[in-house]
């Protein structure tokens, strides 16, 4: 027995999800709004699978010319090449998330009938405790797991030992300079989980006075907190880190309001509210970078 209103609602929750997660990894520019009108148009495949199962629009053919009508109501149109990035990657992810559902489907015995670009669930009952449980656990599951593969997948476009433009802003400062992608920079704060990223002495000098920097740096040898300048007592943070021989330890950092890099397509990448460590003297002999960029920057950041 189908119920309409039942599926059409899992297809809607389905779409929105697949699409926010397009635009996550695709990193296009969009609005929620626009995010949710796709979803609403996607979901309208229930209702015509339905009552027009013979008919041309449920034809192979005329499902694909359906999806671009999708992306182009989720994401503004710039390029033919943009526009095909987006649409595979929407294919790409419909087809990871179809797989997680079918499996989830399959583990608590429903009925399932997939349909590019969405999904169609047949239910035993508008009331089956299973059904329920599938929308409300299963979903967020499958949601979860398939964002958490994809921004992993994400990670490995970077550019490591790339050389970028960064601007940092802090207390109404702001400093340009050069950073570079480690790799080897997995450090995040364990209280926030904020990235942590590491500028030198030059950066700093557009944010602290010498004097500051020479406080810090005691600050830095002693662990003594008492040290710390009264005018950035509110802005430093303590992160546990492992140093090179194994012992632990903990590094100054600073809250900035926010790091911007401009990428190789300049394309500009954004982070709000990141932790900016203080490296104790150069970072490069030749100067040729002043920051160490997180490598997570270009999967969590925002692109302009």
């Amino acid at each position: 027995m189908i119920y309409l209103d039942a599926v059409w609602l899992l297809n809607f929750l389905v779409d929105g999800m697949i699409l926010i997660i397009t635009q996550a990894v695709t990193k296009s520019y969009t609005t929620m709004r626009r995010i949710m009108l796709a979803a609403l148009i996607a979901s309208l495949i229930v209702p015509l699978t339905i009552f027009f199962s013979g008919s041309w629009i449920v034809t192979p053919l005329s499902k694909f010319a359906y999806s671009m009508v999708i992306i182009l109501a989720a994401f503004p149109y710039k390029s033919i090449s943009v526009f095909l990035r987006n649409l595979t990657s929407f294919y790409f992810v419909t087809f990871t998330i179809g797989g997680a559902l079918f499996a989830s489907h399959f583990f608590l015995s429903m009925n399932v009938q997939m349909s590019s670009p969405g999904m169609v669930t047949f239910s035993t009952g508008y009331g089956d405790p299973i059904s329920w449980m599938f929308v409300i656990i299963g979903f967020p599951i499958a949601w979860w797991f398939t964002k958490q593969r994809l921004q992993r997948i994400a990670i490995l476009k970077l550019k490591y030992e790339e050389i970028y433009d960064v601007v940092l802003e802090w207390n109404g400062k702001r400093a340009v300079s050069t950073g570079l992608v480690d790799s080897g920079n997995h450090l995040s704060d364990p209280l926030t989980n904020k990235l942590v990223f590491l500028g030198d002495e030059e950066v700093f000098q557009s944010f602290i006075s010498e004097k500051e920097w020479s406080e810090l740096k005691e600050v830095e040898e002693s662990y003594d907190i008492n040290l710390i300048p009264e005018s950035l007592q509110e802005f430093i943070h303590f992160v546990p880190y492992k140093g090179a021989s194994g012992e632990r330890k903990l590094m100054l950092a600073i809250q900035l309001d926010k790091i911007e890099l401009v990428s190789d397509d300049k394309k500009k990448i954004s982070m709000h509210a990141p932790l900016l460590g203080l490296q104790f003297g150069r970072l490069t002999e030749d100067d040729s970078y002043h920051v160490l960029l997180h490598p997570e920057m270009m999967q969590k950041g925002k692109v302009a």
